[in-house]
């Protein structure tokens, strides 16, 4: 509860008891759930309570034993065949176990963390947004934890597809804006120092790398330029210059980062004390999203 305090939640109840259509959907969601999505201090505090649980499971002794049995299994086994023993059966046999152990180990952690998302408070909430976002809701965003994304694209537990209750209208699709709906608390405004974060954010991330190549080029290029007594080798040298350029910029740009991150952090916290007031909140984006994704 402690580390979401000072993040808004996906959406709030009084988004969702905005459109009727809506309202009468969750409402069938919470019945057969047993739980009531409209109560945002009750789902807030659910929802953190099941983060920590998953995060403890993806960080837990479990994971770091079956990450020590295959690191030394690998190790172990790399050592016997390079060895190139007489009779490799008994050579490879330890390691190998080992191996089997820590895969059996990550299975196991895989199999546990997927029954915890499988919680029906869970599958009911992602029936909740699923819907709100087939009626136009303003969904500030879908944690990646809820829908079991990791580092890559698929999911293990995605949204449901939302279909309308039997003998009721389709939903319409409204764009996802806060303004309206969330006339019961101001929105802050977003300062020009977290849309300039928002822009820069996703830039980077090169610089380390090719500032090492381009400095091993220029230095290979140089030393081939005494060795062999090729003059026009020492050109190369403009690529050990442009190297240091990269690491320059890339420095004057991670550090700028961080010092509108801060402000970023802070803009994402006065949107959860909008939304605890009542107010509907707009969709957080990639930038600021990544600040509630990255605990897990």
């Amino acid at each position: 509860m402690v580390e979401n305090a000072k993040e808004p939640l996906p959406v709030s109840g009084h988004a969702l008891a905005a459109d009727s259509r809506l309202g009468n959907a969750v409402r069938e969601f919470g019945s057969a759930y047993g739980y009531d999505y409209f109560d945002d201090d009750t789902v807030r505090r659910l929802l953190a309570e099941h983060e920590a649980s998953l995060r403890r499971t993806a960080r837990g002794g479990a994971v770091w034993a079956a990450s020590l049995a295959g690191t030394v299994g690998l190790a172990w086994l790399l050592w016997a065949v390079l060895g190139k023993p007489e009779n490799p059966v008994p050579a490879v046999a330890p390691p190998a176990v080992l191996l089997a152990l820590a895969v059996a180990g990550f299975v196991r952690v895989h199999r546990q963390a997927r029954r915890k998302l499988r919680h029906p408070f869970l599958e009911g909430y992602r029936h909740v947004l699923a819907a709100a976002l087939a009626h136009g809701a303003p969904v500030a965003y879908v944690p990646a934890w809820l829908t079991g994304r990791g580092g890559g694209a698929v999911e293990a537990a995605p949204l449901p597809p939302y279909t309308a209750p039997p003998g009721g209208p389709a939903p319409v699709r409204r764009p996802r804006s806060a303004a309206g709906a969330g006339a019961a608390a101001p929105v802050p405004p977003k300062p020009a120092a977290v849309a300039e974060y928002e822009r820069i954010a996703e830039r980077g991330g090169w610089h380390d790398e090719a500032g090492w190549i381009l400095i091993g080029a220029g230095a290979a290029g140089v030393v081939y330029a005494v060795v062999e007594d090729v003059p026009v080798a020492f050109a190369a040298a403009v690529l050990a210059v442009l190297g240091v350029w990269a690491w320059v910029a890339g420095h004057r740009l991670g550090k700028r980062q961080r010092e509108l991150s801060a402000q970023a952090r802070r803009y994402v916290a006065r949107l959860a004390e909008a939304q605890a007031a009542g107010a509907v909140v707009p969709e957080l984006s990639p930038p600021l999203r990544k600040f509630v994704d990255a605990r897990l």
